[in-house]
């Protein structure tokens, strides 16, 4: 929430800062800049959540993930174990991505492939799901 308020992207912001992250705070909410507001992760902007897990997996994360949202409308525990479902599948469609389609990704990159990027990100979130607990 606080990268997108401040223009950065996360994925980009935590492979720049590496092994020196100990924590993220984990929300989601439009860039409106000082705007903070504290959606559920991953809510508006999946591409950029999915790239976040994927840069912690990158930089051998093992620090803490905690939430930082504000449920005015919602059931705060049923919003908190939302959350903790969200960063699951992302943190396994992130997986999925390095270990399963590490070539093929490592080519999009490289060749700036847009479409490819999304199908891939697609096989990759559509695997995580059919894994649900």
């Amino acid at each position: 929430g606080h990268m997108l308020m401040a223009g950065e992207n996360p994925g980009q912001s935590i492979a720049m800062v590496g092994d020196k992250l100990f924590g993220v705070q984990l929300n989601d909410g439009y860039t409106r800049l000082a705007a903070e507001d504290g959606m559920m992760f991953g809510s508006v902007h999946p591409m950029m959540a999915l790239e976040a897990m994927y840069y912690l997996q990158r930089i051998n994360f093992s620090g803490h993930l905690y939430f930082d949202t504000f449920p005015q409308r919602t059931d705060p525990v049923r919003e908190a174990e939302y959350n903790i479902k969200r960063v699951k599948e992302f943190w396994r469609a992130a997986r999925y991505l390095h270990t399963k389609l590490g070539a093929k990704q490592e080519n999009v990159m490289r060749t700036h492939d847009a479409l490819g990027a999304l199908e891939l990100t697609d096989e990759a979130l559509a695997y995580a799901r059919e894994r649900r607990p």
